[in-house]
């Protein structure tokens, strides 16, 4: 009888602890969006790497072939709201990839989530890109939200700056797609690294700006050069 009640009292007192026991801090989400035509699976050596430094990530899909920009920004304000709903988060980040990054601005300029605060845009068409007004009459039914990132009349072109959040982009030197100057963007620090544009996010020393940039809001190596 004895021997039962130690192990009762024993039993109450891991309770006891295990109840008090500090639960972890909140992390920060991260929330990925990746390029025209590719899916998020595109994004996940990014996930991998951020989740390995401690954030919480959120890899969202859509599909290109969607009206346009406006479609996919509000799905992405859906998204955004309703994991945070689930699981609040002290801050809010975005990392995007070409289109991606139309799609976060467009998303942070009309219904941006509390606690939104760094942005990495990587090969951006900021300025629109002159590859899609050549290629924009060729595939724009296969793929219409082309249309918005020409460089004349484009949505990416019009939307403009992002206020109170702290911008990064990464341009890749012989990109292809979008030219460096296309990337720049009014407030934002910029950074060329060796690449072209269907890799860049891929590459360890891309995966290394990301993390450095979230984690302290400043661009290793960042330079006006370009957009001067």
């Amino acid at each position: 009888m004895f021997a039962r009640v130690l192990v009762v009292l024993g039993a109450l007192a891991l309770a006891g602890c295990a109840s008090t026991r500090p639960e972890s801090p909140p992390r920060d989400l991260v929330v990925l969006v990746h390029g025209m035509g590719r899916t998020p699976l595109s994004m996940a050596p990014l996930a991998i790497s951020l989740q390995r430094a401690g954030y919480r990530v959120l890899n969202v899909g859509y599909d290109s072939q969607r009206p346009g920009v406006a479609e996919i920004g509000a799905a992405l304000s859906d998204r955004v709201a309703q994991e945070l709903a689930a699981e609040p988060a002290p801050r809010v980040h975005y990392v995007g990839h070409s289109l991606g990054t139309v799609v976060i601005r467009w998303h942070l300029l009309h219904d941006p989530p509390p606690g939104a605060d760094r942005v990495v845009m990587l090969a951006p068409p900021n300025q629109g890109a002159a590859s899609a007004d050549r290629f924009a009459p060729l595939i724009g039914w296969a793929l219409p939200p082309i249309r918005e990132l020409r460089a004349t009349g484009g949505t990416a072109a019009d939307l403009g700056p992002l206020p109170d959040v702290a911008v990064a982009v990464v341009a890749g030197d012989r990109d292809g797609k979008v030219a460096v100057a296309e990337t720049c963007l009014d407030g934002a620090q910029h950074r060329v690294v060796p690449s072209g544009h269907t890799a860049l996010m891929w590459r360890p020393r891309v995966l290394r700006l990301v993390r450095g940039f979230l984690d302290t809001g400043e661009m290793a190596g960042a330079s006006d050069a370009a957009c001067g």
